[in-house]
């Protein structure tokens, strides 16, 4: 069963999420970030240890449809240290996507494990939406400021 959604004004605390860019509001749903940029470009940062499962999958949607009220946005998911993702939420993803508000997403990826997962998503699932993997978080956002929502 999921939590409720609460949105928190203004950048989250202990987080590099801030340093980037300035953050309007953002939800912590305790193993994810998600926090909504000035730019309107959506920032996901999954926590240390995080291990992505169908119900963090679905906090993780309801917080997109909250923070963006639902509507196309561009992403740009980041994850910490020894996160990993099950079977099934591998699977519900490409279900998601008809009704998600992700429209152009960047993964920017600090390992080749992590690469390595965000590639075989591309391969073998097809993404509708502009899916695209970066190691530089930059040109991750150039690219996504390119798409069309």
């Amino acid at each position: 069963m999921t939590s409720p959604i609460v949105i928190l004004q203004g950048p989250p605390h202990e987080t590099r999420l801030s340093e980037r860019h300035k953050i309007i509001d953002h939800v912590d749903t305790g193993k994810l970030l998600v926090s909504r940029r000035d730019d309107g470009v959506i920032h996901v940062f999954y926590k240390d240890y995080t291990e992505i499962d169908v119900p963090t999958q679905m906090d993780a949607h309801f917080a997109f449809v909250e923070l963006t009220s639902g509507k196309p946005s561009r992403f740009i998911i980041e994850a910490g240290d020894y996160c990993s993702i099950t079977k099934e939420a591998r699977e519900n993803a490409y279900t998601l996507e008809d009704i998600s508000p992700m429209r152009a997403t960047a993964v920017v990826v600090n390992n080749i494990a992590y690469k390595l997962i965000a590639d075989f998503y591309i391969k073998f699932t097809k993404p509708k939406f502009p899916y695209k993997v970066f190691n530089s978080f930059d040109k991750a956002i150039t690219w996504l400021k390119e798409q069309t929502v």
